[in-house]
């Protein structure tokens, strides 16, 4: 795979795609489903069709890789899946999947910075400044009124655990960089052991929540268990996947910018799945938004 021309920013691209598609569907579900449990149900899914995935193709499933590789990609799952994905998920109930897409363009800069910090990756100018208009994007949006049925505290409370949670998303990335860019370690393999470590990360915090009861309640056969099960094939088996093998075939930095696609996406399908209102303080804080995260683009 590697020998194809330009497949990192290929699978970054489709990763953008089905995990747009993927937030949209998983806001649907999540009107019945609480965010840990969430988290929990589609990590599932990728628990039971990865092992698959890797037998039909026949890819060892303990191939000859150091302990430390395997420790890092477990405490990979547990950082971005565990905990990143809870808090994305408490903030997509609070905001909408609209205003989500522009929490969503904070994802860019924190993985550049990153890659700059840990792995000496470029940061310019360019990079800064669409940071500057990112967070501008983000204090337009949270100023706006609240929709029917939200707060402004739910406003404020979802845009700050969304943007914690991408940050931590994106240090779950770039401490596993080092062990992707290794020639035996195979994506899809990655890819499985990074979602064991967050779906057993999960249950812990389940067993030992106050309302346990009323998740694991929520987590029976229903009727959202089409639309969660839909989003889980997207978002938690074909889009990590991909995502990891963008990561592994090209730069973080190069990988997170053409991810960064998934915050149009999320607004397009919002707007026509969901039906969510185009309301011009929302337009002004994605364009900031979309600005910024083309300067870092251009600076790469």
């Amino acid at each position: 795979m590697a020998n194809v021309p330009y497949i990192g920013e290929i699978l970054s691209l489709c990763a953008a795609l089905f995990w747009g598609i993927a937030v949209v569907l998983f806001k649907r579900a999540g009107e019945t489903m609480p965010p840990l449990a969430l988290n929990a149900f589609k990590g599932a899914v990728g628990v039971i069709l990865l092992p698959a995935t890797l037998a039909v193709a026949g890819i060892d499933f303990t191939p000859e890789v150091a302990v430390t590789d395997w420790v890092l990609l477990l405490a990979s799952g547990v950082v971005g899946i565990t905990v990143a994905d809870t808090m994305f998920f408490f903030s997509l109930e609070k905001l909408g999947a609209g205003l989500t897409a522009v929490v969503d363009t904070s994802y860019t800069p924190i993985i550049v910075a990153l890659s700059a910090i840990v792995l000496d990756e470029r940061l310019t100018p360019f990079v800064i400044i669409g940071a500057v208009l990112i967070m501008g994007a983000l204090v337009v949006g949270s100023a706006a009124p609240a929709e029917k049925g939200r707060t402004r505290k739910d406003v404020v409370a979802g845009l700050i655990v969304g943007v914690l949670g991408l940050g931590l998303m994106a240090v779950g990335i770039v401490m596993i960089k080092g062990v992707l860019d290794k020639p035996e370690v195979n994506v899809i393999w990655a890819t499985w052991v990074r979602v064991v470590g967050g779906f057993v990360g999960v249950l812990p915090l389940i067993a030992l929540h106050p309302k346990r009861r009323a998740l694991v309640s929520s987590l029976r056969p229903s009727r959202a268990w089409g639309v969660a099960s839909l989003a889980a094939l997207l978002g938690s088996y074909i889009a990590m996947m991909v995502w990891v093998g963008g990561m592994k075939y090209c730069e973080v930095s190069r990988s997170a910018l053409l991810n960064q696609l998934s915050t149009i996406f999320i607004f397009l399908f919002a707007t026509v799945i969901l039906k969510e209102r185009l309301t011009l303080r929302r337009g002004l804080a994605i364009a900031l938004a979309v600005a910024g995260a083309y300067l870092v683009i251009i600076s790469a």
